[in-house]
């Protein structure tokens, strides 16, 4: 069984990520022992033109293979992007998709909330033959809060990636809660690492996966973890399928537990 990784932010110098070569060659060498075998790069990107001049990005991907190919990592590596929700991108360029499938592209929201405009106008934003895939759902405050929103998406064609730590308990109760209510409502697509550094949020999913296998089955981990971040990588069609109506939002907290926990977790993942 192959694990792929498609959201980690191993390239140096571009974002909140690797701090430098030695941490990137680390987290690649952690994820090959951890069995990782494929692995897309997708540093955060906050503007249109930070999209537009992607020559930092892709120079530093491309000595990022170099290096990886000359320490003997036998990882495939593909370039990518996390998007930071905006009223246009040129989902032409390169990077704007995972792995230039010219389909798939990752987005995150605001990690406190969907702001009302985005929400309303969201589906407008990009051309109908793309197809997002939203970043950890269940780190969101709007989501953690009132949690059938994530189903909203799925019902209107998002994907959703949660992260592998979050069913871990590595960002608190709260979010591994709703990662949870949101695999028990059928509504995740991918899980991946969303990897910033060698100690707390590390390139590996394995740990995940045999969480995962052991609650929901070794058929449902495989479709996570392998089969739909394939299809990704390749631009291939997925059956997202139908949410059940399972999200319970009595797990929601106080308002102001919420947005202390939203806080707390925007302070680790600045970009």
């Amino acid at each position: 069984m192959k694990l792929i990784d498609t959201h980690s932010h191993i390239i140096p110098y571009v974002d909140d990520g690797a701090k430098d070569w030695d941490m990137s060659m680390g987290m690649l060498n952690a994820a090959a022992a951890d069995g990782i075998c494929e692995v897309v790069a997708t540093p955060h990107v906050l503007s249109e033109s930070d999209l537009l001049n992607d020559e930092k990005y892709v120079s530093r991907f491309t000595e990022l293979k170099k290096r990886a190919a000359d320490a003997g990592i036998n990882i495939k590596l593909h370039l990518g992007s996390e998007l930071y929700v905006q009223p246009y991108f040129d989902y032409r360029r390169p990077m704007a998709t995972l792995a230039n499938n010219g389909r798939y592209f990752l987005i995150e929201f605001p990690m406190s909330m969907i702001p009302g405009s985005i929400e309303a106008r969201f589906f407008t934003l990009f051309p109908p033959k793309y197809t997002p895939i939203i970043a950890h759902p269940e780190r969101n405050g709007t989501i953690l809060s009132k949690p059938r929103k994530a189903l909203e998406l799925v019902k209107n064609g998002a994907m959703l990636q949660v992260t592998a730590g979050s069913l871990l308990g590595v960002f608190g109760s709260q979010v591994k809660a709703v990662a949870e209510q949101l695999m028990n409502s059928n509504a995740v697509h991918i899980i991946a690492s969303d990897a910033h550094d060698l100690t707390r949020r590390t390139l590996t999913l394995r740990k995940a996966y045999d969480y995962v296998s052991k609650k929901w089955g070794a058929e449902k981990a495989e479709l996570l973890f392998s089969i739909n971040p394939d299809k990704v990588i390749k631009g291939e069609s997925i059956d997202i399928g139908e949410p059940f109506e399972f999200i319970d939002d009595s797990l929601r907290m106080h308002s102001h537990s919420i947005m202390d926990r939203v806080r707390s977790m925007f302070r680790q993942k600045s970009p």
